[in-house]
């Protein structure tokens, strides 16, 4: 599972969370301060659509901040790869799938430079519309399947001039879409009464069956997975709500449970030398004291949450982010 930390080790290639939003507020002329660092970013960009002017509709508001998002990511890698050393080296391990939460290509073009003009013939699933719960682009030269379980830049369906609806409507970024994307993992997990159809099916139905399923929130509960580059905000409430039910799911094992959870979830994060260390004397003023202390802790409370979720924190000794996608992708960490 593979966040934006792999796109930020070329500053080339992409741009952050907060740049982006950023550039959103420029374009609009937006004020609004991204630099409280307690103001989680999908909330930030509700605050930037409530905020936009115009007498348009709301939903036509939400599908102009899409369709920009997508101008400004095209417009930073225009001219460029798409990618970096590490999304191939990643891209290129021994896993069967790869979940990201980016919503750019980087991955699938660092095995097929031609993705982009191709992405037809690689697109699983690609009729969903708004949430991807199936979209997936699977690479048979790799056997690789890449699943953009935040949505994507440009999906793959084939929409007239005239639709209705956008191929930018999938991108997940405010807080109304991560919250209705919760509600339909839970209700995927809950299943519905009265069918035999695989994708109608509760999770436990499908995991006791061990039916094939086209939903990338049962690789939670069948593969290994190593989450690598992405931080894990609190703010991600689908991915923390699907780590917790899992852990109850494996507390319940003692209890006549049908369905057991053999499954390893790790979670590597650098740990540079120096950076969780605070000296008082090299700060020039307390703000910048406060955000190095508010991070550390974050980045302590996140680790602890994990691990008391059956998740297993890995903290990567290394001198800098680059070294620590270096130890990951070349001293068979992830092994």
């Amino acid at each position: 599972m593979i966040g934006n930390g792999v796109n930020l080790i070329d500053s080339e290639q992409s741009i952050s969370w907060n740049e982006l939003l950023r550039d959103i507020s420029n374009n609009y002329g937006i004020d609004i301060d991204l630099d409280n660092v307690f103001k989680p970013f999908p909330l930030a960009f509700e605050e930037m659509l409530h905020q936009k002017s115009g007498i348009n509709h709301f939903n036509d508001k939400i599908k102009n901040l899409k369709q920009l998002i997508r101008r400004c990511i095209e417009q930073q890698l225009k001219g460029k790869s798409g990618f970096n050393f590490f999304h191939n080296k990643l891209a290129k391990l021994d896993y069967d799938d790869i979940l990201t939460t980016n919503y750019d290509y980087g991955l699938e073009l660092s095995i097929e430079p031609n993705f982009l003009e191709r992405k037809i013939e690689f697109a699983q699933n690609r009729q969903e519309r708004k949430f991807s719960l199936k979209r997936n682009y699977h690479l048979p030269q790799n056997n690789l399947y890449i699943w953009h379980i935040h949505g994507e830049l440009i999906d793959s369906r084939n929409l007239s001039s005239s639709s209705k609806f956008y191929h930018e409507e999938s991108i997940m970024i405010g807080y109304e879409h991560y919250s209705s994307y919760l509600q339909l993992i839970q209700d995927n997990i809950r299943g519905k009464s009265g069918t035999q159809k695989v994708e109608n099916q509760s999770l436990l139905v499908r995991l006791k069956n061990e039916s094939k399923s086209p939903f990338w929130i049962d690789i939670f509960f069948t593969h290994n997975i190593d989450i690598i580059g992405l931080g894990l905000d609190f703010s991600e409430n689908h991915l923390w709500w699907l780590i917790n039910y899992r852990a109850n799911e494996i507390r319940k094992e003692n209890s006549n449970s049908k369905v057991k959870f053999n499954n390893r979830i790790r979670f590597f994060y650098p740990k540079i030398n120096g950076a969780y260390q605070i000296d008082i004397n090299h700060f020039s003023d307390l703000d910048e004291l406060i955000i190095k202390k508010n991070s550390i802790q974050k980045a302590k409370a996140i680790a602890e949450v994990l691990k008391a979720f059956k998740v297993h924190p890995k903290p990567i000794e290394c001198d800098s982010y680059k070294d620590f996608y270096n130890k990951l992708s070349n001293n068979h960490l992830l092994s």
